[in-house]
């Protein structure tokens, strides 16, 4: 059997299992492929040609991935839970060192523990948003 026609079913069999997945598995060998395809048509050394592929391959899937992956991505849509971080929120019930209180942020209530475990925040005062622990919110009172 001839290296081109190998180099052939290589190309053809990577393709399809690049076609029948959703993601960026092999066609990066498809690539390589080809260039040793092309290799194996002037008649190179087989070494040279399994060189090339391996060679290729890598260098497609070290510059190509990182930038596929970026993009295949998508938009990451917060949730609400992403979106109160960083957020204000007015203190509807006091927090006190023994007891979570409550707050209000875009529109919800939450349960809300300080981060200064001695501070008592009263109601009305306005507080930062740092983290979320289960789901209680945990603030910061703000100066």
């Amino acid at each position: 059997m001839n290296m081109p026609f190998i180099w052939l079913i290589v190309v053809v069999l990577t393709a399809i299992v690049e076609a029948c997945t959703i993601n960026l598995v092999s066609i990066w060998f498809t690539i390589g492929a080809l260039v040793a395809l092309l290799l194996a048509y002037f008649n190179v050394s087989i070494v040279w040609q399994v060189i090339a592929f391996v060679i290729v391959s890598l260098i497609c899937i070290l510059i190509t991935r990182p930038l596929a992956k970026k993009y295949l991505r998508g938009n990451i849509v917060k949730t609400n839970v992403d979106r109160v971080i960083g957020k204000t929120a007015l203190v509807t019930k006091t927090i006190t060192p023994d007891a979570p209180g409550e707050v209000k942020v875009l529109g919800n209530f939450w349960s809300a523990i300080s981060m200064d475990d001695k501070k008592t925040i009263p109601a009305g005062e306005h507080v930062e948003i740092q983290a979320i622990d289960g789901v209680k919110l945990i603030v910061k009172h703000q100066a």
